[in-house]
């Protein structure tokens, strides 16, 4: 009888996690984070970050996917669990509790026509020109609250791409992770290059909950921290080379 009771009790809290309702994670495409695959499900370094958050920990997740600042709006409403992938702001930080580390780290950059990212020197050398950026992204101070700047936001950084190959825009900001990796589509090969100017800046990349949504998130937090310290998202991602992991 002993060792039933015991087998029960070890059993008890694998029964819970199972039992518990999976984790509603809200995101938007991002390579090489979040990318689409051919049968539509989403693959890229934070997608292998919560399988294997899951593995550890027995919680699960409901990925979906959604624009950028319909997610933020999700957490600020309570009504999704948490995101990845994202900038620690004053504003965000009013309705997201942050995990302590960070888990990853990319720096702001400006694209542009291979002839114009030349010439974009200094932040001075942006005046006059339509600059792209994603709706509610954190890029770096001044820019984001600049607004003698002629930006143009738009929903994701697909976007961004196809409207500067098209003249829309004269230059778009990005992070170097992300951007840098969609240019090795053969599509864009020649058609846009990085700006000689580089901002002062580093983007630090945080898993965020809504502040309405708190009861799991120590112990995902304590699961990070293990994995940072073993070094296993350096390792993941190696697989993203030659851009995420030479960041």
């Amino acid at each position: 009888m002993r060792a039933w009771l015991l087998i029960l009790l070890l059993l008890a809290p694998l029964c819970r996690a199972d039992e518990a309702p999976p984790l509603r994670v809200m995101t938007d495409l991002w390579p090489p984070f979040r990318m689409l695959r051919e049968d539509g499900q989403l693959q890229g370094l934070d997608i292998d970050l919560l399988n294997e958050l899951s593995r550890r920990t027995g919680m699960r997740f409901d990925v979906q996917r959604a624009p950028w600042a319909r997610g933020l709006a999700a957490l600020e409403q309570g009504t999704a669990d948490m995101m990845t992938g994202l900038a620690k702001t004053p504003e965000r930080e009013r309705y997201i509790r942050y995990l302590d580390l960070p888990y990853y780290a990319c720096s702001p950059r400006f694209y542009a026509s291979p002839a114009l990212a030349a010439q974009l020197n200094d932040y001075a050398s942006l005046r006059g020109l339509r600059i792209g950026y994603v709706l509610e992204s954190v890029y770096f101070q001044p820019f984001d609250s600049d607004e003698a700047l002629d930006k143009v936001g738009v929903s994701n950084e697909q976007q961004l791409l196809e409207m500067l190959t098209r003249g829309r825009i004269d230059a778009l900001v990005g992070t170097d992770c992300q951007v840098d990796y969609s240019l090795l589509d053969p599509k864009l090969a020649g058609r846009i290059a990085k700006a000689a100017y580089q901002p002062e800046a580093r983007t630090e990349l945080y898993i965020g909950f809504s502040r309405k949504r708190l009861a799991r998130m120590p112990e995902l937090a304590a699961a990070l921290d293990t994995l940072l310290h073993e070094g296993w998202l350096a390792n993941a991602a190696l697989r993203y080379q030659p851009v995420v992991a030479n960041q």
